[in-house]
């Protein structure tokens, strides 16, 4: 369970803010303590600061202090400075001079007031953090108080932008911060719409909604094409935190049905990287335009559950029971695609879930396919690995464009061009010779490719080369860089995989972007020109000019 937690979790793209302050001096503390003219001769024009004025501080401010300096690198996170303004006795300016203005915190947009916060509104991290966002936030996120209100947002972004609604009980809360913390990330994707009435999240709902607790639905109105209909509404059935938010936008972004081509097996999708299971309706060309709308329907129920593919058995050539109408891949690594025959799209739905129905549904079938499955040969296929070598090793392997390294040759071959791929091998492991048969399929893809050299080692022949480089298991795939350290190959033994992180590697990392056009096209998959071709994970990481390297 905790590989699959850590498999979605890595997945989860990291956006580094600009983070902007006021410059501080001396104190490596993230609470600034500034005099008032130095506080406002300070204020940038576009960033945000909060302020709180203070002559000494008595001992009834102290926890709010205590609250305000814990949500100082929260708040400096997206670009907003925490300041503590010592004012002098004799100073009787605005926020210095009146006793129940040093009961206040007050937040700057450069040197323009946007919101005064009683001391007493500000409480702990979690409330800080979400009233200074919601402040700022204050034209993008929409608070409404009546269903009226909300349909005419609704109306409003019906075939432009999806809106996220949002009811918290009251504000201030983790929740109410983890939906401010989500807006301030996706804003400029979604529209985010929220409440604090529970009367108007009954009327919006179908059925009897716990009041005392958060809730949040994201509403697809930009696949809305009938004007009259409300959006399609999809809730999230975790607890609101802002990890959980992320994930249920990540999977409302991703492509309703994916349609695939390829070996199941070798399918990855947003579904599978976030601990969600996905469902296969197996196809074919004279029922196509029919398992396409079943897909879509039954991926309309099972939205937020569970990713679902149309695999096509014409292009694919999927050697299963031409009975099986739905396969099913699971997260978890190492359990085999279950394929199945389903009456209807409820037994789809109950498929997911329902985990006892999986079981159920596979001792029915294995009655019928005892048969089948003693015509196999047992002794070749309960190791694949083995059954690639048996039925190969008569067939000569075409090395000739890989070059053989020794001890005298390996160090002088990796100073010959860019980059030197190695694989490092042992002749009598039936794993090794496997992979060498990928590898010659890689020689064949990236023949003629300029700047790159594949190599093999035996170390067999030459272990004192595989001891020195800390090669400890066959087989091993390194790649060299002139003037840096080897990368090894960690990935799945398959020529396109292994072709993609041979390409990808030849991209700098981490890679410079420019400008915004850069960034938009490196997120699309577009930039560099390598990159389109091959799958790969984009990280991309938001950082001032100033910020250190």
């Amino acid at each position: 369970m905790s590989a699959q937690k850590d498999r979605w979790i890595s997945s989860f793209s990291f956006l580094l803010f600009c983070a902007s302050s006021i410059p501080t001096h001396g104190s490596g503390r993230v609470l600034q303590e500034l005099s008032p003219q130095r506080y406002f001769s300070a204020l940038q024009a576009g960033r945000a600061s909060l302020a709180y004025f203070s002559h000494n501080v008595s001992p009834g401010a102290q926890p709010f202090l205590e609250q305000i300096e814990n949500s100082a690198e929260a708040l400096q996170d997206y670009g907003i400075s925490v300041v503590k303004v010592n004012c002098p006795k004799e100073d009787v300016s605005r926020y210095c001079g009146k006793e129940n203005a040093l009961r206040k915190a007050y937040l700057f947009r450069g040197n323009m007031l946007i919101r005064e916060f009683p001391t007493d509104a500000l409480f702990d991290v979690d409330s800080i953090v979400a009233n200074v966002l919601f402040a700022l936030l204050f034209n993008e996120v929409k608070y409404v108080e009546t269903l009226a209100d909300l349909q005419n947002i609704e109306n409003t972004l019906k075939g432009k932008l999806n809106m996220v609604f949002a009811y918290v009980p009251a504000t201030g809360t983790a929740e109410h911060r983890a939906v401010m913390e989500a807006a301030f990330v996706y804003g400029t994707v979604h529209q985010f719409v929220l409440t604090t009435e529970a009367m108007l999240l009954k009327d919006s709902s179908s059925d009897e909604p716990d009041v005392s607790s958060a809730w949040l639905v994201f509403c697809h109105c930009q696949r809305a094409t009938d004007l009259a209909q409300p959006c399609r509404r999809t809730a999230m059935e975790q607890a609101l935190t802002m990890l959980n938010i992320h994930r249920h936008l990540k999977l409302m972004g991703a492509p309703l049905v994916t349609e695939v081509a390829e070996d199941p097996e070798k399918v990855s999708t947003i579904h599978l990287q976030l601990g969600l299971p996905l469902v296969f309706i197996l196809s074919q060309k004279e029922t196509y335009e029919a398992d396409r709308r079943t897909a879509e329907f039954v991926a309309w129920q099972l939205l937020g559950k569970a990713g679902v593919a149309l695999l096509s058995r014409d292009l694919v050539g999927l050697n299963v029971l031409r009975r099986s109408n739905i396969a099913l891949k699971t997260p978890d690594e190492g359990v085999p695609i279950k394929y199945l025959l389903l009456e209807d799209t409820d037994e789809v739905i109950t498929l997911v879930e329902d985990k006892n129905k999986v079981k159920q549904i596979q001792e029915d079938e294995e009655e019928g396919d005892e048969d089948e499955k003693e015509n196999n040969n047992q002794d070749i296929q309960d190791d694949e690995v083995v059954e690639a070598v048996s039925r190969d090793k008569k067939r000569e392997l075409p090395l000739e464009q890989i070059r053989v390294l020794t001890e005298e040759t390996f160090h002088s071959a990796l100073l010959e061009t860019a980059r030197t791929v190695v694989l490092f091998y042992a002749s009598w492991e039936a794993v090794s010779m496997a992979v060498l048969r990928t590898y010659t399929e890689v020689a064949d893809h990236l023949a003629g490719t300029q700047e790159i050299l594949l190599s093999r080692v035996n170390c067999w022949d030459w272990p004192g080369i595989c001891a020195e480089e800390n090669v400890t298991q066959f087989p091993t795939i390194k790649i060299y860089k002139k003037g840096e350290r080897s990368v090894m190959y960690d990935g799945m033994w398959g020529t396109k995989e292994l072709t993609s992180f041979i390409m990808l590697s030849q991209i700098s990392c981490p890679l410079k972007l420019s400008t915004i056009d850069e960034a938009e096209g490196y997120l699309r998959g577009e930039f560099p020109s390598e990159l389109s071709s091959y799958h790969h994970t984009s990280l991309l990481g938001v950082f001032s000019t100033v910020t250190s390297e």
